[in-house]
């Protein structure tokens, strides 16, 4: 017999004895449960977020966002007060604080590759002159350029190598220095030197809207201390994840974005300035293909 004629007779019966009708297995009302969705307040984290929230109001569940820096965030990975988390950049981006708090998580899938930090410069400084992080002790470099450097949070890996490379290069000795602040002040630096086309250096990473326009040169790193390539992962609370539907898990196990997407996505956040949501719903639109062969 057809499982619908099925459930409706069984619902009847159960309706004529005056009890409670159970909902069929694929429509069970935890099977649409609202999930807490973690991620560092920054913007190319933003759009990533966005587009997993997209993909869960499509399966049918409410997403609260959860914000913050990553000290904040990963704390709560590991507590299981969120039930998903975008993203994680492994083997080395997040290393310390997978570490401390990725033991009892679970990698759901690699929404990109290529993530990494780096060290650059506008790209109207000669390459001849400063071309890697080793060139920065040449003494007409020293002159030159502004030896403050701004960074984001003090939380954040990129200020946490930043501050080792100064060291690993003995550039502290030559008074360059690590200022930890607000994306908004780390942005506002950059733009204020490439307006009056003064030397600086530029902490940063990929994929990040900066990337898009060519503005940015990157500076070699021959002792390897920012690290090499890493991908950028969703993550879950183990627990959290075998709670979830498996239409759900499913689905968020085939999400895959590519780094092109979401520095397009923070291009549209910084420059178009769209919101987080709308530049996820413009790309998804776009890519309606590759979106539709998640829930395939």
């Amino acid at each position: 017999m057809n499982p619908d004629i099925q459930s409706r007779r069984r619902a009847l019966l159960f309706a004529a004895a005056g009890m409670a009708v159970p909902l069929p297995a694929t429509v069970l009302a935890s099977d649409k449960r609202p999930i807490v969705l973690g991620q560092v307040s920054l913007s190319f984290y933003a759009v990533t977020g966005a587009v997993i929230q997209e993909v869960l109001a499509r399966l049918g569940h409410d997403v609260t966002v959860r914000s913050g820096p990553h000290e904040e965030m990963f704390p709560l990975l590991a507590s299981g007060a969120i039930d998903l988390m975008a993203a994680a950049w492994l083997p080395e981006g997040h290393a310390a604080y997978w570490k401390q708090y990725g033991t009892g998580a679970h990698v759901v899938t690699k929404l990109y590759d290529g993530a990494h930090f780096f060290w650059a410069v506008p790209d109207y400084v000669p390459a001849n002159e400063l071309a890697s992080i080793a060139d920065l002790a040449k003494p007409g470099v020293v002159a030159r350029i502004d030896r403050q450097i701004q960074g984001i949070g003090a939380g954040a890996a990129i200020s946490t190598l930043s501050q080792r490379a100064l060291a690993d290069y003995g550039l502290d000795a030559l008074g360059y220095s690590f200022r930890p602040g607000s994306a908004a002040e780390w942005i506002a630096t950059y733009q204020a030197a490439k307006q009056e086309r003064r030397w600086m250096i530029f902490p940063t990473w990929a994929p990040q809207f900066l990337n898009k326009d060519g503005g940015l040169r990157p500076l070699a790193d021959p002792k390897g201390v920012l690290g090499s390539m890493n991908y950028a992962a969703l993550v879950a609370p183990q627990g959290k994840w075998q709670m979830l539907p498996d239409r759900t898990r499913a689905v968020l196990s085939k999400v895959h974005l590519g780094i092109q997407a979401v520095t397009e996505m923070d291009y549209l956040v910084n420059v178009d300035k769209l919101t987080a949501s709308e530049a996820a719903r413009r790309w998804i639109q776009r890519n309606a293909n590759q979106v539709d062969s998640w829930f395939a």
